[in-house]
């Protein structure tokens, strides 16, 4: 098998299945150890990781062979539910702190003292 450079951010077929290169490491033998999320309904949003030297075939999906849709939804619903979603999956890259509202907790005074104590 040819030994390729792989990128974050690219599709591939591993296993007869799609999945998204989130981060590529080199292994002690100079190959690719690949962590992925898959993209294909059977693996949809599993994480994995493949070693390129144990795969008998990865194949890159060539993004010029992406084919476009139509978005016929009234007023591009469906776009702009997909671009948000997105936009909600992105972690913030600026210094300001972000706290969820929704936690799997009861809020109580004794569990805000460390963190009020820390700022």
């Amino acid at each position: 098998m040819p030994v390729y450079t792989y990128a974050p951010g690219a599709r591939l077929v591993i296993r007869g299945e799609e999945w998204l290169v989130r981060r590529v490491d080199t292994t002690v033998t100079g190959r690719s150890a690949l962590r992925v999320i898959g993209l294909s309904e059977l693996v949809l949003d599993r994480e994995a990781l493949f070693l390129e030297e144990l795969e008998d075939q990865i194949d890159v999906v060539d993004p010029k062979e992406t084919r476009l849709v139509v978005d016929n939804s009234p007023g591009y619903r469906r776009s702009l539910l997909y671009l948000e979603s997105l936009l909600r999956q992105t972690l913030p890259t600026d210094g300001d702190l972000y706290v969820g509202y929704r936690a799997a907790m009861d809020v109580a005074p004794f569990q805000l003292e460390p963190a009020l104590q820390a700022v």
